[in-house]
């Protein structure tokens, strides 16, 4: 009998236990220049590729002259919406006068015991003052993804681009957590976005769109091109339009390099799938990766000096990338 009540008692434990915490899938995603994109492949990175789903999209780079930055072309907000049928998505806003840590914290348990992903918007401050033990003061408005808990603990599992522009993990107490939520009660009320994965939904490739794409691609980056918004001469006017001892923004370059890190994928997709990819054009985009890596990482350095030289280091690497994808572009992908 005492057996049988130990035993009894040791998976009740397990039961309570399991109530206690619960992480959902997440994975290191491949596509990250941006929050919001890196965290929706954080949860579908290996159907996407695998299936070559996402191979016909973030062919396209814009530069975005309001705020001179680099962005993957028709992915404004980095982020899936309904219609794309990826993700079903919930809304809540929770009014100030009636919230609470234990109300907000319980709410968001429970959205992940049914496998639904949170998003909101936090004071990103809170969150790198705690982390780094720092004292800086202000409001840095930026999303927040959960997708784990341990009551226990009494904290959720984060991810994002905190003090650093690397991909990291953090584990934020409740109490951290819900003073980062509740940063602006102008707002009148505490907005609560829910990502369930579909689980039918059906990943497949567009060989037909990825050509097409491709080859508009190889238009669009003609040095007579009128739109230079689109493409390498995106790429083009995001450097000309860098000033001396102003900061590069860091995710552009992230940005431009992820691009090409896509473009080999996409090629060694493409030549499994029996579309005729020359192996000359596989060993382009290789030095393409090496030297967009090698601008993202003379960007940081001259972040960290703002000095003449550095800028000047960039620029001249920044200019071969362009050379050697100008070259790719008007000699290289025949494709049909």
């Amino acid at each position: 009998v005492m057996k049988t009540l130990e035993r009894v008692s040791k998976n009740y434990y397990y039961i309570i236990r399991g109530k206690m915490k619960k992480i959902l899938k997440n994975v290191q995603p491949s596509i990250r220049a941006y929050l919001g994109l890196a965290c929706c492949y954080s949860i579908i990175d290996e159907q996407a590729f695998n299936s070559g789903w996402v191979y016909d999209k973030y062919i396209h780079l814009e530069y975005t002259p309001y705020d001179s930055q680099i962005k993957y072309a028709d992915y404004e907000h980095y982020d899936f919406v309904s219609a794309q049928g990826v993700f079903a998505k919930s809304f809540i806003e929770y009014p100030y006068d009636f919230c609470s840590e234990t109300i907000l914290c319980d709410y968001i348990c429970k959205m992940l015991d049914e496998g639904e992903y949170c998003f909101a918007l936090w004071n990103e401050t809170i969150i790198t003052n705690y982390l780094y033990e720092k004292q800086n003061p202000g409001i840095y408005e930026h999303g927040c993804f959960v997708y784990g808990y341990d009551k226990d603990k009494k904290v959720f599992y984060t991810q994002g681009y905190f003090d650093n522009e690397n991909w990291e993990h953090a584990q934020i107490p409740f109490e951290i957590f819900y003073e980062a939520l509740s940063y602006c009660p102008e707002k009148g009320e505490i907005a609560l976005i829910g990502y369930r994965e579909i689980p039918d939904y059906k990943w497949e490739s567009n060989i037909p769109k990825m050509i097409r794409e491709l080859n508009v691609y190889k238009r669009n980056s003609k040095n007579d091109c009128e739109d230079t918004r689109y493409d390498l001469n995106a790429i083009l006017s995001f450097f000309a339009n860098l000033r001396l001892g102003v900061p590069v923004h860091v995710p552009s370059l992230y940005c431009i390099y992820e691009h090409k890190m896509l473009f080999e994928k996409r090629l060694d997709f493409m030549k499994k799938e029996g579309v005729p990819i020359r192996e000359s054009d596989l060993n382009k985009v290789k030095e393409l990766i090496k030297i967009s890596r090698k601008v993202m990482l003379l960007g940081k350095y001259y972040n960290s000096n703002l000095q003449e030289s550095s800028f000047a280091a960039m620029l001249d690497a920044a200019k071969n990338l362009i050379e050697l994808e100008r070259d790719f572009c008007e000699g290289g992908l025949q494709l049909r």
